[in-house]
């Protein structure tokens, strides 16, 4: 969840509704903190965003999922006995 991350948005292109002329990096972070900013993001807005990471391509949903697995995570699992 420490990995660098960065939010990106598609930016719509407004000569012609519905299609899009370009993306744009709106936050760069730990994989973590980028999670929860795009969480917080209004859900209608949602659509137009994603992260990117080492681990590939996430949307809204995906980055939603994987704090809640990582927050229900039992403490020391990672550990090795």
């Amino acid at each position: 969840m420490n990995v660098p991350a960065e939010i990106h948005r598609r930016i719509e292109d407004l000569d012609h509704p519905g299609c899009w002329r370009g993306e744009v990096v709106v936050a760069k972070g730990p994989l973590v903190i980028m999670a929860h900013g795009l969480c917080s993001i209004e859900p209608a807005l949602r659509r137009s965003c994603w992260i990117t990471c080492e681990a590939g391509e996430l949307s809204a949903e995906e980055a939603q999922e994987v704090l809640r697995i990582w927050s229900s995570r039992v403490e020391g699992a990672d550990e090795v006995a």
